[in-house]
């Protein structure tokens, strides 16, 4: 990573830590809102015989809910290596995905059903197009249906983004128009479903991700969860297209969760 890309990760997450506080110290809950909400997960894949790869991702969620504010942060990271055999027929191990995700977001309700938030995130990739992608957006949200067993958030929103592309120096920005959707509903007492989209048009590419999660508990604290993420971006560079990178990346994981507040 450039030392370009490192001042302005530094600078995001700075200021997306910075973002709540005000809102977090002036507001006191009502009572029967939880404080804090947090969950941790993990999820590990080994094999080995005829091949021999490992994989390993982790997520850390925190949402803090008042009367007329929502703070969010979540961090995500997903590795993963292989053992090949290289020219000198020697076996060596090779990572084959590198990825960290930053995400903080603040709402505030001005009513019972809308919203206004502010969006930071930050993914630093090393297999995909983009050296890293950093956006910061604001724009009104709406939720359509609040009820005890089922949740659906629509958002639209406008901002700017910053990003690298592998094997350049110098990074770029442009403004960008986002739209999301999230809907989640508790299938049964012990098992719940959601599903989250994001689109983000810019002019040099869009984006679009796919986010969806089946959870089971298995007691108060401890759950077992069924993901699947897609990612898809719109434009190549040729240097990508001749080194053969994929538009599209999806992970497939089972994460043992633990709600920790």
């Amino acid at each position: 990573m450039t030392l370009q890309a490192s001042n302005f990760k530094r600078s995001l997450i700075s200021a997306a830590l910075l973002l709540p506080l005000a809102s977090m110290a002036e507001e006191t809950p009502d009572e029967g809102i939880p404080t804090w909400k947090g969950k941790a997960e993990l999820g590990i894949v080994n094999t080995s015989g005829n091949s021999n790869t490992s994989s390993t991702n982790g997520k850390i969620n925190l949402i803090y809910e008042a009367e007329k504010w929502r703070q969010e942060f979540r961090l995500e990271t997903h590795q993963a290596e292989s053992e090949i055999v290289d020219d000198n027929n020697q076996e060596v191990t090779q990572k084959t995905a590198d990825r960290t995700y930053f995400y903080s977001k603040s709402d505030y309700k001005y009513s019972e059903k809308s919203y206004a938030y502010a969006l930071l995130d930050y993914a630093d990739e090393t297999f995909t197009s983009k050296d890293y992608i950093g956006n910061f957006s604001i724009g009104y949200g709406r939720t359509f249906i609040k009820q005890k067993d089922q949740q659906l958030e629509a958002e639209v929103g406008y901002g700017l983004r910053r990003f690298q592309n592998r094997n350049e120096v110098i990074a770029e920005e442009e403004e960008v128009a986002r739209l999301a959707g999230k809907y989640s509903v508790k299938i049964s007492d012990n098992a719940s479903f959601s599903q989250e989209l994001i689109t983000e048009f810019g002019k040099a590419f869009d984006v679009y991700k796919s986010n969806t999660a089946l959870t089971v508990n298995i007691n108060s604290s401890m759950a077992l969860s069924v993901g699947y993420e897609v990612q898809h971006t719109s434009d190549l560079t040729a240097e990508d297209i001749a080194a053969g990178t994929e538009k599209t990346d999806t992970i497939t994981t089972v994460n043992l969760v633990y709600n920790f507040l």
